[in-house]
């Protein structure tokens, strides 16, 4: 009963907020000093921080009996699950600046792990390879061996892990006691130019022989027999007319792919037959031996064969369009059947249940940029901008399950590449997005929390930067962008019927607008904070300090929080500011948001490592919000329309949520 009543309180409150706050005749009201009753968010949260997604990423899987790992490519990160891809926990500490290539789990240590990173250094055709090793399931990695400028582009070892091969330009390095010590056989295949081994599946072990697929001129299949003996002999074991691209095997027999087919061979080599070929002419790759079945994939549809070839069933893949980056059988557990698990890097890992489809089990693992809430008390969603996709999810209550982990995406419609999000609080139920298209932008609208979207302006010229709804005015949209002229700022007073372009001179990456005056808005970049009183058709600058977030009090009592390098105040409406928080990046602190109904308490983000700070006495002085972050870099911040979920998007592991009272 207590807990309705505080709900109804809040509700008619928020109401005549949104009433308040759209009539022609509004007025700004006096600065509310404490909170409606039942409403306190200056105590101890309620638990901590809480994953809820959204399952986006994949990557390179591993299972043992100490359960599931998975390596993400890049930026590196080492996902682990105990419980089948229910919930995860990451470990980081490998190398940043490097792309993971292979992956290796000690199946009777699982502690004991293998990651072998490359990337491009110094002049071009020059590379530079790392690989790290664990003894402590993630917590701490030490460098084996690095390689440059010859690189190291994938590795195969024996079942034990204790003969490690890594595929080089000019050379195979091979180790017989798993990375301490080396001998690095000469390539004798050819290669020509700046070619490189990149890719996937290039390089397999058949007991004491390395399988390479090498690059132009030949495009050939080669192995290295005898690769950890004192005497490795190269030679040629299988060149056609194409261009053979990856290698599989499973110890007996061997599979090429070669454009839109798959060959085949059970004699070592010696003679090949055509498996398969693909009845669209697409590229067939990500050959696969997973329990005595054969699996191929295009990026729309997998293939499979438990008769090496002379039958085959097809199923579309998980994500249509983003095909297979790996794949791996999942052996039984308690209560749980075996399953196959298989991942595409963009869009998560799924497990395979037969006629039911498949399952997101994971991870989450997205660059979350933007976060808003849109809705209302009643029906509210959250909205997430990633690294190329737009996610959207009902905004999760109560206990967190797995399934709430999984989001919509609209991976289908277009690629939704450095997207932003805004929502005016006086149109709660629209979100407005801005995302590259080219060297162009998008603008896109959604009335139904982001289950879809509409186009409210193609193709206009520049990069996007920011977008901004007023909280005034909802029907006034404001984008900025970068053009070949020059920043730009494009205006819309009709929710994005028309659009009318604007020369400036900064490039705004932050806004916010005045509650009570539709004209007045606020930017921020670089160059400092500017205010214009004319709806962005002319700027005055205010402040030089470097701005990256504006947010400013909705009961207009000249409360304004200004973050870049730290944080400032103003409290006479941006006559003057002050410092009240110290910072050294002029991008540190990413968000600035007020609690909706505790009017002392102000929350802002930290993108450097920082986490989640707050103010409870009106913004004057600022901590930390209790409780870790397993990312403490943060991107975004958004709040429930009735206060009670703060929400996080974190540089690397998805949204998280506390819960605040």
């Amino acid at each position: 009963m207590k807990l309705r009543s505080i709900t109804k309180r809040m509700f008619v409150l928020g109401l005549l907020t949104v009433l308040g706050t759209t009539g022609a005749t509004s007025v700004a009201t006096a600065e509310p000093q404490s909170p409606p009753a039942g409403v306190n968010a200056t105590g101890q949260p309620r638990g901590g921080w809480e994953p809820i997604g959204p399952n986006s990423v994949g990557g390179l899987l591993a299972a043992s009996p100490a359960g599931l790992a998975m390596m993400q490519p890049s930026p590196p990160a080492l996902w682990l699950s105990g419980d089948r891809g229910a919930s995860w926990s990451v470990r980081r500490g490998l190398p940043q600046d490097t792309s993971i290539q292979g992956f290796f789990v000690d199946p009777a240590n699982p502690d004991r792990m293998l990651a072998v990173g490359n990337k491009p250094a110094g002049f071009l055709g020059e590379w530079r390879g790392v690989l790290v090793r664990t003894t402590d399931r993630g917590q701490t990695w030490e460098t084996l061996r690095e390689w440059y400028p010859d690189g190291a582009f994938g590795m195969a070892t024996d079942p034990t892990g204790r003969v490690v091969v890594v595929q080089n330009l000019d050379s195979l390095s091979v180790s017989t006691d798993g990375g301490e010590h080396w001998n690095d056989v000469p390539r004798t295949w050819p290669r020509e130019g700046n070619a490189a081994p990149v890719g996937a599946l290039k390089l397999t072990m058949v007991g004491d022989d390395a399988y390479l697929a090498t690059v132009y001129p030949e495009y050939a299949l080669w192995v290295v027999r005898g690769v950890s003996g004192k005497e490795p002999q190269a030679e040629l074991v299988y060149r056609t007319n194409g261009e053979i691209n990856q290698v599989a095997s499973d110890g007996k027999r061997f599979v090429v792919t070669i454009g839109p087919e798959l060959h085949g061979s059970t004699d070592g080599g010696k003679t090949w037959t055509v498996l398969r070929h693909d009845p669209g002419e697409q590229t067939l790759r990500e050959p696969r031996f997973l329990g005595g079945r054969l699996y191929v994939s295009t990026y729309n549809d997998i293939d499979v064969t438990a008769d090496f070839g002379r039958t085959w069933t097809r199923k579309p893949v998980p994500a249509a369009g983003e095909g297979v980056s790996d794949m791996i059988d999942l052996p039984a557990g308690p209560g749980k059947p075996a399953t196959t698990l298989i991942s595409s890097l963009y869009r998560g890992v799924y497990a395979d249940e037969g006629k039911r489809g498949y399952r997101q089990v994971g991870v989450p693992g997205e660059s979350i940029r933007d976060l808003v809430t849109t809705g209302n008390l009643v029906r509210e969603s959250v909205v997430a901008a990633g690294v190329q996709e737009i996610y959207n999810t009902p905004l999760p209550r109560g206990k967190v399950a797995a399934a709430d982990r999984v989001w919509q995406s609209h991976p289908t419609d277009r690629l939704h590449e450095d997207a932003r999000l805004s929502v005016s609080p006086s149109r709660p139920d629209v979100v407005w997005q801005v995302t590259r298209n080219g060297f162009s932008l998008d603008v896109l609208r959604s009335g139904d929390g982001g289950r879809t979207w509409q186009f409210a302006a193609k193709a206009k010229e520049g990069l996007p930067r920011m977008i901004f709804a007023h909280p005034a005015d909802p029907d006034r949209v404001l984008v900025s962008a970068f053009a070949p002229t020059g920043y730009v700022l494009y205006r819309s007073n009709d929710a994005g019927k028309t659009w009318e372009k604007l020369a400036v001179d900064n490039g705004f990456i932050a806004f916010a607008g005045d509650p009570w005056n539709p004209d007045r808005v606020w930017g921020g970049d670089t160059d400092g904070l500017s205010r214009s009183d004319d709806g962005g058709k002319t700027w005055t600058h205010v402040t030089s300090d470097p701005v990256s977030s504006i947010s400013i009090s909705r009961w207009g009592g000249g409360r304004m929080l200004v973050g870049g390098a730290g944080i400032h105040l103003s409290e006479d409406g941006g006559k003057t500011f002050r410092r009240v928080l110290d910072g050294e990046d002029p991008r540190e602190i990413s968000r600035i948001l007020p609690h909706p109904f505790d009017f002392r308490v102000w929350f802002a983000s930290n993108a450097t490592g920082g986490g989640v700070l707050r103010s409870t006495d009106f913004g004057r002085t600022w901590s930390p919000v209790p409780g870790a972050l397993p990312d403490p870099r943060v991107l975004s911040l958004a709040v429930s329309a009735d206060g009670r979920y703060l929400f996080a998007g974190t540089a690397q592991s998805g949204a998280y949520r506390l819960t605040l009272y």
